[in-house]
């Protein structure tokens, strides 16, 4: 199957056109390298061919390697061979002595814009879509086709290294600003503009790294402003866990050191620090987590194939707080005629304001057209009267966290939409199966719990209610499709999936506040293992007493195994009742000022310390394990029915490290074997909330793996 076709432009100009067949885009892989580097030698020895365009037939240019094929590696050597063969194919373009063009389009991704690195020239279209990146550290992986080297020789230390170890993605515009393109053309002049620009001289036969006197652009590696830069990337590589992410650390030790001499001994030391990152556990589990299980979920993989998709064109949001007003925003933003029920005028108005100020947020970044902004604004229908949502084809609830409310109006609702239109009730806690019992009918009754800010959270966690049938399910996942965003399919339950999971973490947070360990030393350990933020000023951001009332209703009759030994109740119990409710309250935990946050000095009378002696590595695994322990049993409940399912939504859903895949995937990663050793041994310092699973146990004897290698 070829993926290349050399196309003639005309008066001596050849084009190498990437256009995989069957798919919407196009990526490389060893057989495409092959084809390239064979193209690229033909074109090369033509004597009539003056210069080169690399373009693509697709709407984007190429969005980077295939993932299957670094995930089957299995070792160094196997990575050694594949990245030999890219970067010689990609060195061979730059010492050509005739122009190599880029013509980008799209999305320029990994891969694609190492292509266009090595190319002598880079032509971008001018397209809102078109992005440029090295996206390959959110994958657990380095540049491994020139990235690391060509870049900052191009447009500079202190430009090179967010897109690199940040993942920052930047548009044409900024791209043409930092030099990393040299024109911006209209996306229907493209192809012309790349051939006149061979034609005309514009495009140069060579790199400036092969010249005679180059010189690194400023600032240098050597001097003061530049291990600045370098200084502080290192501090914000460091703030985790060493060995966790290896990838950033390697694409720093590659810059620093291969920019010391010539582009060919850097090239060289990018190769050995890819090799043997990209054999790793890391990329393994990143891979199997951030891309296929992903793209698995974000295929709908448990939508009832046996109905049609259905053709949605109106929703109602009933509730314009945060939450509703974040779901009738995406819901906007997908298109839909959006009707905005409240009771309260003055809250509607509110919410109809908070959407109006996101929506000019967007325009203000350059994320949305002002045209774009007027539609969906145009979409929104503020309304106080349940008649007006009648027509609608979903109902999404999102009013505040208790049943009664809800039960109330699920019931008004019933009233009046159609039978078959499906109730979506936004909720964290309270079971589905329950609340279906104020619906007119309950088979069309399920939860969608969204995640804030509702905007720019992906996951959605799917609660199928123990009457809930496949058609609501059908028509629901299609409207979370519309939204763009991944959802998770579970079964009903106290706290569901998610809920149930961040109770553990939270839950064994604050029992190590209650045994008198410091809230800066819990945080600190939690984000050095990979959390984005410590547990303890996540839970003063949301507040003590909304925690207090969640715990509540997650907890049933306490019973259950994850529940025993915590001090969780009686750690929010006590920093309440001394009016410690929260950030937004004046203060929880934490003290807070212009300077930041300190904690609070009451907690060493609320909590005083056993004088236990620190062990910060105890710590990470009781604030990790647990997480762990709490999603098996989730599986073994069947509330969530797959491991990947289980990882997917911890990962995007409370940014669980993603360097072991999830919370699934941290077991694996240690090993089943191992990670029941040190369960038992946690059982016995802290009680039976760290009792290994039957289920875990069971797959143990029997040699079982939640995941293929």
């Amino acid at each position: 199957m070829s993926v290349i076709k050399i196309e003639d432009y005309g008066d001596g100009v050849r084009a190498i056109v990437f256009d995989r067949p069957g798919s919407p885009h196009n990526f490389m892989n060893s057989e495409v390298v092959k084809e390239l580097h064979r193209a690229v030698r033909g074109l090369a020895a033509d004597h009539e061919v003056k210069g080169v365009v690399i373009a693509s037939a697709k709407k984007s240019f190429l969005v980077g390697g295939d993932l299957r094929e670094l995930q089957a590696l299995k070792t160094s050597e196997d990575a050694a061979t594949i990245i030999a063969d890219v970067q010689s194919c990609l060195r061979e373009i730059e010492l050509v002595p005739k122009p190599f063009v880029a013509a980008i389009n799209g999305l320029a991704l990994g891969g694609g814009l190492e292509i266009a690195l090595a190319c002598t020239y880079r032509i971008a279209a001018d397209d809102p879509r078109l992005k440029l990146g090295l996206p390959e550290v959110s994958l657990g992986l380095m540049p491994g086709a020139g990235g690391t080297q060509r870049l900052p020789r191009l447009i500079g230390l202190a430009a090179a290294l967010p897109i690199m170890v940040e993942n920052q993605q930047i548009t044409a515009v900024k791209a043409k600003e930092i030099g990393l393109i040299d024109e911006i053309v209209p996306l229907n002049d493209l192809i012309q503009h790349a051939k006149k620009s061979i034609l005309s001289g514009t495009a140069p036969s060579d790199q400036p790294w092969d010249r005679e006197g180059f010189t690194l652009p400023d600032p240098l590696p050597s001097s003061p402003e530049g291990q600045a830069v370098l200084t502080a990337m290192w501090s914000k590589i460091r703030r985790r866990k060493m060995g966790l992410e290896p990838a950033p650390e390697a694409i720093m030790e590659a810059v620093e050191v291969g920019l010391i001499g010539p582009i060919e001994e850097g090239l060289k030391l990018e190769q050995s620090k890819f090799e043997s990152i990209a054999v790793s556990q890391v990329v393994k589990n990143k891979i199997r987590t951030l891309f296929l299980g992903l793209n698995d979920a974000n295929g709908m993989k448990d939508r009832p194939k046996d109905i049609a998709r259905y053709n949605i064109k109106s929703v109602a949001v009933i509730g314009v707080g945060q939450m509703g007003s974040g779901i009738a925003y995406c819901a906007a933003q997908a298109g839909y005629q959006v009707f905005l029920l409240e009771a309260d005028p003055d809250r509607l108005e509110k919410g109809v304001s908070s959407i109006s100020k996101r929506v000019q947020g967007a325009v203000e970044r350059n994320r949305m057209s002002a045209e774009a902004a007027k539609e969906m604004i145009a979409r929104l229908h503020p309304t106080t009267l349940y008649d007006d949502i009648a027509a609608v084809d979903v109902v999404f609830e999102a009013v505040s966290e208790t049943q009664k409310t809800k039960d109330q109006v699920t019931a008004a609702a019933s009233a009046v939409v159609g039978r078959d239109v499906p109730i979506a009730s936004n909720t964290s806690t309270i079971p589905i199966s329950t609340l279906a019992d104020s619906a007119a009918n309950t088979e069309r009754f399920i939860g969608l719990h969204f995640f804030a800010p509702v905007d720019r959270m992906k996951l959605v966690e799917v609660i199928k209610g123990k009457q809930t049938n496949e058609s609501t399910l059908a028509r629901v996942l299609d409207a979370v499709a519309d939204m763009k965003k991944t959802p998770i399919v579970v079964n009903d339950g106290l706290g569901f999936y998610t809920s149930r999971v961040v109770r553990a973490y939270t839950g064994e947070a604050f029992t190590l506040l209650a045994e008198g360990l410091s809230p800066d030393l819990i945080d600190d350990v939690a984000v050095k293992a990979g959390m984005p933020i410590g547990p303890l000023a996540m839970a003063d951001i949301t507040s003590l007493t909304l925690l207090k009332d969640i715990v509540i209703s997650i907890t049933g009759d306490g019973s259950a195994t994850g529940l025993k030994g915590l001090r969780l109740t009686e750690a929010l119990d006590q920093l309440t009742a001394a009016g410690r409710t929260g950030k937004a309250g004046g203060g929880g935990i934490y003290d807070y000022n212009e300077a930041g946050k300190n904690a609070w000095f009451g907690l060493r009378d609320c909590f005083p310390s056993d004088g236990k002696e620190i062990d910060r590595e105890l710590i990470e695994k009781r604030l990790l394990f647990t997480q762990s322990l709490e999603a098996v049993r989730a599986i073994e409940e069947g509330v969530i029915e797959n491991a990947i399912d289980a990882d997917v939504g911890s990962v995007l859903g409370w940014a669980f490290p993603s360097g072991y895949g999830g919370v699934v995937g941290l077991i694996e990663t240690i090993g089943i074997p191992q990670f029941i050793t040190e369960c038992d041994e946690l059982k016995g310092l802290f009680g039976g909330r760290f009792e290994v699973p039957k289920l875990l146990r069971g797959m143990n004897d029997r040699n079982e793996k939640f995941f293929l290698d």
